[in-house]
């Protein structure tokens, strides 16, 4: 008869411990990846404008689409944008550290979902901003370039306008906060 027990105990004994210096050479070399990753892969959201930039102008957009309207939609968007969350305040254009111009220069309507019958239910609206941001401190552009964001709609285009401006304004703002 095998007595498993003892069969269990043998092999557990065969087993050979790890020495204390493989233990500690493994954690240290644990410890050190998690800090060099952790280090290098962080995400913030804060702003990372210069401590002196603590007001803001915001010129009127231009419009160089065929869709009316535009530039004061962009630029109560980018206002808003600014007082929801940058932490500057929004003054007149001698008064500011930083001034942003702009114009929207993109705005597209596509169909976005069909029915079977190939007839559209759902557009896209995209509106697209381009910006420079005037530092007045040091006299030279701290950030240019453009975004674009997107909503659909499936019947009210005037507030889809309102609504892809108000989300290309956010991503405007966010990237120059962070200046990616």
């Amino acid at each position: 008869m095998i007595n498993y027990k003892d069969q269990t105990s043998n092999e557990c004994q065969k087993v050979k411990s790890p020495t204390a210096s493989a233990i500690q050479l493994t954690f240290s070399i644990l410890y050190f990846s998690l800090l060099y990753f952790s280090s290098c892969c962080g995400y913030s959201t804060r702003s990372l404008l210069p401590g002196y930039m603590k007001t803001v102008h915001v010129k009127l957009f231009e419009n160089n689409t065929f869709k009316a309207g535009l530039d004061e939609i962009a630029t109560n968007s980018v206002v808003d944008a600014f007082l929801s969350g940058s932490g500057l305040r929004i003054v007149g254009e001698k008064d500011a550290a930083l001034i942003i111009e702009g114009r929207v220069s993109g705005y597209a309507k596509e169909p976005y979902t069909y029915t079977s019958a190939a007839t559209v239910i759902e557009y896209r609206i995209t509106v697209t901003l381009a910006a420079r941001c005037l530092d007045q401190v040091q006299n030279d552009v701290f950030w240019e370039g453009s975004v674009s964001d997107w909503v659909t709609y499936e019947t009210d285009e005037d507030q889809a306008i309102i609504d892809a401006s108000k989300k290309t304004a956010e991503k405007l703002v966010n990237t120059i906060l962070t200046n990616w």
